[in-house]
């Protein structure tokens, strides 16, 4: 075959094979056409409130510290002014807050309300709502902690670091109360700082005789162990530190246990049934 010959019959096989591949990839009349299933697409809507709840998740512990921190502010100053009280609007005024947390406001004032240490005071007919600083002990003077003490239902005492959170400029009423003899106090070695308080009465106290004084002051204490020893042992008493002699009784002797002989044994009631092999 020549070469024309053998170009033309690769044409025309090359030409059948493209057309059998056609009608293999061309769907038959009367049967529709594959096609690939769409994927779900999130809309536009549905997208954008995906990426506002994931902003609002990333920024919510930013406001929630911003917000505890503006309450912190408040308390602070509610602190400062008491006994006076403050309007909400006047609180939100020493806030200055940004535009950006006034958003916010509404919270603040949930927040005051159930904070423990801040007192609210509803709106009346006249006044708005107001807050106040709560202190740990509702004392701010003298007078009012004899009362205070005295209506106590236990004789636990108060500790000062408490009593100045709401009664900063304590120690020194303090000091004339106990000079009064209307409290008792305990002080830091350290300092002689006042530490705690209790209730007391200046009727408990009893005047004591100059000549009582000087006999007790002039009455000499043993100081160390000896000597106390030597005045308990002159007043009778034995001391608590005296070597105790143990007596040592009679020694009991051990009982001797009787020793078993062996004998011969009988049974008379079987004398004529069982032998005697003591015997062998």
């Amino acid at each position: 075959m020549s070469l024309n010959a053998q170009l033309a019959a690769f044409k025309k096989e090359q030409a059948a094979t493209a057309s059998r591949n056609v009608a293999y990839s061309r769907p038959a009349s009367g049967t529709p056409a594959r096609t690939s299933t769409p994927q779900p697409t999130a809309s536009n809507d549905t997208a954008k409130r995906t990426r506002d709840d994931a902003f609002s998740q990333a920024v919510a512990p930013a406001v929630s510290n911003e917000m505890l921190s503006q309450v912190n502010h408040a308390r602070g100053k509610l602190k400062e002014k008491l006994p006076d009280t403050y309007t909400f609007d006047e609180i939100i005024n020493y806030l200055s807050l940004p535009n950006d947390a006034k958003k916010n406001i509404p919270r603040i004032k949930e927040a005051l309300k159930g904070d423990k240490h801040i007192e609210w005071i509803p709106a009346t007919g006249t006044s708005k709502e107001a807050f106040k600083y709560r202190p740990i002990h509702p004392v701010s003077n003298a007078e009012e902690l004899k009362d205070y003490l005295t209506k106590r239902t236990s004789a636990q005492g108060i500790s000062v670091k408490e009593l100045k959170d709401g009664w900063p400029n304590c120690v020194g009423p303090i000091d004339e109360l106990e000079k009064e003899g209307f409290v008792l106090v305990t002080r830091n070695k350290k300092d002689n700082s006042p530490k705690m308080v209790y209730p007391d009465s200046p009727g408990l106290r009893l005047k004591v005789d100059q000549d009582f004084k000087d006999f007790w002051l002039k009455t000499k204490v043993p100081t160390t162990d000896i000597e106390i020893r030597n005045e308990l042992e002159k007043a009778g008493i034995t001391p608590t530190s005296q070597v105790k002699e143990i007596t040592k009784g009679p020694k009991k002797r051990d009982r001797k246990r009787p020793t078993r002989r062996g004998g011969k044994t009988t049974n008379q009631h079987m004398a004529g049934i069982l032998k005697d092999y003591s015997k062998r």
